[in-house]
């Protein structure tokens, strides 16, 4: 916490203010990515809920939304992903330099915390939830990205994340390209994905996304 509290406090992402220009209000994606989402580009203060059905792939999908955002400039965090090695997020085309890893979230009452001082001081944040989340405290942290213009993207393996959210992302299915018959390599994951939402993504949308090995 004294290290957030010490990234926080210094000059970096600026506080919102009112007029934004309309060019100001999404977040840059990959080309890939541009083909299914409905605005072409994360809207700043959003949620994006991530999860998958029956498929792997959620993890890369939402290391996939924070390429063009780091790449742009901006910075990034992932939070309560223990697992998540800085190779696997480079391999997706993550810029680490401005990426912050958070892997341990902290008991009750803690982690609450630490992700809203991740939105006052980063314009995305990819976070894992702990396993039961009650619906007061998702509420308060949509409310908290929203008011600090942070994308929040849940990465939700288990489907059980009570909040609301403007986007729905979920990975149907999975399958790789590259192996032959016992010879070959990894080139290219391809993961089917159907997006819904609010507004603009009010109609579902299907479509596949492939992702380098």
């Amino acid at each position: 916490m004294a290290a957030l509290a010490e990234l926080v406090a210094r000059p970096g992402k600026p506080a919102p203010v009112a007029p934004v220009l309309a060019a100001e209000r999404l977040l840059p994606v990959t080309a890939a990515l541009e083909a299914v989402l409905p605005q072409r580009g994360l809207q700043r203060g959003s949620t994006v809920h991530v999860t998958s059905t029956g498929a792997a792939g959620a993890t890369s999908l939402a290391l996939e939304l924070l390429v063009g955002i780091s790449m742009s400039g901006s910075w990034c965090a992932v939070a309560g992903c223990p697992s998540l090695g800085l190779a696997a997020a480079a391999e997706r085309g993550v810029e680490l330099g401005r990426l912050l890893v958070v892997p341990e979230l902290g008991g009750e009452g803690r982690w609450q915390q630490v992700v809203a001082s991740l939105f006052d001081a980063v314009d995305a944040v990819v976070l894992a939830p702990p396993p039961s989340v009650r619906p007061a405290d998702a509420r308060r942290l949509v409310a908290r990205a929203r008011d600090r213009r942070s994308v929040f993207v849940v990465l939700d393996h288990r489907g059980r994340w009570p909040g609301p959210a403007d986007l729905r992302c979920g990975v149907t299915a999975s399958s790789w390209n590259g192996l032959g018959k016992g010879h070959g390599l990894l080139r290219a994951r391809t993961i089917q994905v159907e997006v819904s939402g609010r507004g603009a993504a009010a109609r579902p949308r299907s479509a596949p996304l492939s992702l380098s090995a």
